[in-house]
């Protein structure tokens, strides 16, 4: 029970952590910024308004003239539809909550995997907090799939480790199910890493049972994860079926090394520079892409100089834990593939299964961070046993203020003495806007020598007492001080744009509901990003999604193979200057729309009865035979009906679609029906609903006392 107790008030304390260090985005001073706003909002807004309408999310049609919605892994993530469900819908409140909510539970992933090691307290809060605010869940926030990613990481191998230990049916399932949600909500590379790691822990303790002859072990093991990896794939089946249909249709469905010109694996590096970012992360909030040699975002490694110091003090003593120097090891390993433009090793892992579609080796810190953290909290767990370490480690804690002091020294004739001056006058933004990477540095290394000296005034004075229980509460403080103090310079650069929540969500209350019928005599070009961000604040991309509007442009990371052939032999922008439907008498010898043809009068020859992103009803009543020309990508799962038959749908233009229309009245139906995605959808949600009822059920069932349950 006490143990409990513990564990409910550790949950608080980086709950307190979180709030304080992002507390502008917590009470809606401040909203988030780039893609976070441009695509991730735009595509969750339109995801769960058609869950609330009971369509399921499978077509598009509100930017780049229509894309397979079902084919993003992001369109099948249960907690933000739990969360769109929590606020009433969808929006920028939404958004905050669920990256605030990731973030935690990122945390909390951590404490929970390490306390299975038995460590500390002090190394499960503070390695917690670390990863909590890390430089990739700071740094990448704007990329909320990898904050997913990121935040479902400890539980994953927390599971995994449990099925490996004591095998049983539940830990299986709770490994599915953390599967699932990293897969449908995170970033697919990151996933595809995860599940190399898992392979390597699997193969080591295989190597181990089968050295000890634990056959019996071993062969339960294999039983549970086999189970687990049955569940995994009932529960994923729509995500991998809507991903492998997408996949032929866009540009980025084969492999990164075939296509190093356009999406090379390489491509967003993390750069020799950034190492610094471990020590001083404040440095990255400057977007200099001649020093970093790629986007900020893809620089911040930091989890706590604090907990770096700690690795540095244990990693080279002879009786060190040998986890410290294993996991360092990895995490090492880890860096050397993030820094894929300097360094040959991310090259080498394209070689590896599914290893070669994704960019941005930068994300392999990551991995870095997660590794350094494990050894981190056996260091720290290390240090808080040994008197003898402890005041090793403060000497160390000297040597490193005074390196600090000289750096400092060095710096300072190379800094502008008053911009800090700045700080105080014009204002924090002000000051990051204006400074350069040197007075960046320079700051935070005078932070750094505040904090590290206040933890040895702490041990000088005896503060929190001369136990050991007062150094680990000295230490704790002074690194949740440190995070926190480094969290709030950060946060304005790559997390927070400084504008209310109140203010920037002008024109969000205002949208319509249902789907508007489409203009049949307004063309395309009509409805644009330019045009409509007039009526937002703070919105810039994928503004249709809002309005319901058909429309050619937007953001998106899929581009259809088609559309990029109707781009480069001009259809494409001859086509968009046309309403969204339309008649043609007849198309070219290269299945070209002979725009001579379109009849300009087609607006009085057809109403439409229903529109939806997955349907099209209209009726039409034609003098002679007519091609019905619908300007949405083509995709073999549109059908269309005409008076109840089926007719083909054919792909005009390159890209768009046409249906063969007979003379006089008719009623034409068109449907987006991907029949395999729509059954591998109701297997998916029966079976994550389910799996988190089973779970439920059974944890009330042992909250009551029960000894034995039958589940």
């Amino acid at each position: 029970m006490k143990q409990q107790r513990s564990t409910y008030f550790d949950s608080l304390i980086l709950l307190a952590v979180l709030v304080v260090a992002l507390w502008p985005l917590v009470f809606g001073m401040a909203v988030m910024k780039w893609d976070a706003m441009d695509l991730y909002l735009p595509w969750k807004y339109f995801i769960t308004d058609m869950l609330s309408q009971n369509q399921l999310p499978l077509w598009n049609p509100f930017i780049n003239c229509g894309f397979s919605q079902m084919g993003d892994p992001g369109t099948w993530y249960p907690v933000s539809w739990g969360v769109a469900a929590l606020f009433g819908g969808y929006s920028m409140g939404s958004l905050h909550f669920e990256y605030l909510l990731h973030l935690y539970l990122g945390g909390l992933g951590i404490y929970f995997l390490l306390k299975q090691f038995g460590l500390a307290r002090v190394s499960l809060l503070s390695c917690a907090i670390g990863y909590m605010l890390s430089g990739v869940m700071i740094g990448n926030a704007q990329h909320i799939g990898w904050v997913v990613s990121a935040a479902w990481l400890p539980w994953v191998v927390m599971y995994f480790l449990r099925v490996q230990q004591t095998p049983n049916f539940r830990s299986g399932l709770q490994l599915a199910l953390v599967l699932f949600l990293q897969l449908s909500g995170g970033y697919p590379g990151m996933f595809i890493v995860t599940i190399y790691i898992l392979l390597g822990f699997f193969i080591v303790e295989s190597v181990r049972q089968i050295r000890a002859k634990n056959y019996a072990h071993y062969q339960k093991q294999w039983l549970f994860f086999g189970i687990s990896s049955v569940i995994f794939l009932l529960m994923s089946s729509v995500v991998l079926i809507a991903a492998f249909d997408m996949a032929p249709l866009i540009t980025r469905g084969t492999g990164l090394n075939e296509r190093a010109d356009v999406w090379n694996t390489l491509e967003g590096s993390f750069s020799p520079e950034a190492l610094i970012s471990f020590i001083y992360p404040l440095a990255t909030t400057k977007n200099d892409q001649a020093f970093w040699g790629a986007d900020f975002s893809m620089t911040n490694a930091y989890f706590g100089v604090l907990l770096l110091l700690t690795i540095l003090a244990v990693l080279f003593r002879k009786d060190a834990p040998k986890n410290v120097k294993i996991f360092f090891g990895i995490g090492i390993l880890f860096l050397l593939i993030s820094m894929g433009q300097s360094l040959p090793v991310r090259t080498w892992t394209t070689y590896l299964p599914f290893m070669d579609l994704f960019r941005f080796p930068s994300l392999f810190r990551l991995f870095t961070l997660f590794f350094f953290l494990f050894s981190a909290g056996f260091s720290l767990h290390y240090l808080s046993q040994s008197l003898q370490a402890r005041k090793l480690f403060t000497r160390q804690l000297l040597f490193a203020i005074i390196c600090f002091v000289i750096s400092n020294l060095f710096l300072f004739s190379g800094v502008e003495q008053y911009k800090f001056l700045q700080i105080f006058t014009i204002g924090w933004l002000h000051f990051i806007n204006v400074a350069q990477i040197n007075e960046l540095i320079f700051l935070q290394t005078g932070v750094l020598i505040l904090l590290m000296g206040l933890f040895l005034l702490m041990r000088k004075f005896k503060l929190f007492g001369d136990t050991t229980f007062g150094w680990k509460k000295a230490f704790l403080l002074v690194f949740i001080m440190e995070i926190v103090s480094f969290t709030w310079m950060n946060q304005y650069a790559t997390v927070l744009y400084d504008r209310p929540l109140n203010d920037a969500s002008v024109g969000m209350d205002t949208l319509p509901e249902g789907f508007p019928i489409p203009s049949s005599t307004l063309p395309l070009t009509t409805f644009n990003d330019a045009d409509q961000s007039q009526h937002f604040d703070q919105l810039w991309k994928n503004l249709s999604i809002y309005f319901k509007r058909p429309t050619y442009d937007g953001i998106s990371p899929y581009t259809y193979r088609n559309m990029a052939r109707a781009i480069e032999t001009g259809e494409f922008e001859k086509l968009i200057q046309y309403p969204v439907y339309f008649f043609a008498e007849r198309l070219d010898k290269n299945n070209h729309i002979d725009t001579t043809t379109i009849d300009t009068l087609s607006a009085q020859k057809f109403w439409v009865e229903t529109f939806s992103p997955n349907e099209l009803i209209l009726h039409t009543e034609l003098p002679d035979a007519r091609k019905f020309i619908y300007l949405q990508n083509f995709h073999p799962s549109w059908t269309a009906k005409v008076n109840g038959k089926s007719f083909p749908v054919v792909k005009v233009s390159e890209t768009f679609m046409a249906v063969d229309l007979p003379k006089g009245k008719s009623t034409l139906e068109f449907s987006f029906e991907p029949k395999n995605v729509i059954r591998a959808s109701f297997v998916s949600i029966s079976m994550w609903a389910g799996a988190i009822l089973y779970l439920i059920i059974t944890l009330l069932f042992f909250k009551r006392g029960r000894t034995t349950c039958y589940f």
